[in-house]
């Protein structure tokens, strides 16, 4: 039987759709946030996965207005 593991806050069974975040351009490795921006370059996907670590850390601890600000510099 498949099951199906909701992130927290998520419930039911309804999931958002999801893709990849990590890519590669030109040899070197990139994430894209949740907002689009790509955050790069590393030098391979493993770096990549360790810098989308530590922009989730570095955004679960960031004062509101530093997110306000970062916010409006992704969508910009």
């Amino acid at each position: 039987m498949s099951r199906t593991v909701n992130r927290a806050g998520e419930i039911g069974s309804s999931l958002p759709m999801r893709s990849d975040r990590f890519f590669a351009a030109q040899g070197e490795w990139f994430f894209s946030t949740r907002e689009g921006a790509p955050i790069g370059p590393f030098g391979d996907k493993e770096d990549a996965r360790k810098g989308l670590d530590d922009f989730i850390e570095f955004m679960s601890l960031a004062e509101p207005k530093t997110l306000s600000r970062l916010y409006a510099a992704l969508t910009d």
